[in-house]
């Protein structure tokens, strides 16, 4: 398996692209860094019309799907899989929905901050924001990247995008290509990590 680019959108909203050696923002809300993303001549024209219906995690994903997109320098064959992995999912906007609903006496909650609970959900949104149309799927395994490419390892060889949420606004997202073999590379706990790591290694 091979890591073709990658991106990864801190807390504070700075985006750090691994192939280009970029680092953006920090921006002041996440519409702000869609828009600069929208901007970038080498970010894939996508489908954004569902970004502000989204939820944080459906925003998160669709930018870092689009950034990574972008940072690989080609387009994403219409096949490209979208693989979910460990991290929070929708955790946080299914509280804030919960915490309304128990506030207004469990007889009423805003709709619009109603977000499907399925941890799928924020990876299908990226997967149709950019067209692609390969097997999507989420993941839970131990904290582990090394169990992560086993099983990415074990799927139909092909490009797939794997990502990662470990907070409100924290994503990473990495371009892989799965021929069947497992990278030479440590263990990290989350994306994150690895991605540092091959941020400083190449």
């Amino acid at each position: 398996m091979k890591i073709l680019a990658g991106t990864m959108i801190t807390s504070l909203l700075e985006v750090r692209l691994l192939k280009r050696r970029e680092h953006l923002g920090a921006f002041a809300d996440l519409s702000e860094l869609r828009r600069r993303a929208a901007e970038l001549p080498y970010v894939p024209h996508i489908d954004w019309s569902d970004f502000g219906r989204g939820s944080n995690a459906v925003r998160c994903l669709m930018l870092a799907a689009a950034l990574t997109a972008g940072d690989s320098g080609a387009p994403l064959p219409e096949n490209t899989g979208i693989i979910g992995w460990n991290g929070s999912g929708c955790t946080a906007e299914n509280q804030r929905f919960w915490q309304d609903y128990i506030q207004n006496g469990r007889e009423n909650g805003r709709g619009g901050l109603f977000v499907a609970t399925l941890p799928t959900i924020p990876f299908c949104e990226a997967a149709i924001a950019l067209g692609c149309r390969g097997p999507s799927a989420y993941l839970r395994t131990d904290n582990s990247t090394v169990s992560l490419f086993r099983l990415l390892t074990s799927r139909p060889k092909g490009i797939y995008l794997a990502g990662e949420i470990t907070g409100e606004n924290t994503v990473c997202m990495l371009l892989t290509e799965s021929d069947g073999v497992l990278p030479d590379l440590p263990d990290f706990p989350d994306l994150a990590g690895l991605f540092l790591h091959l941020e400083g290694n190449t």
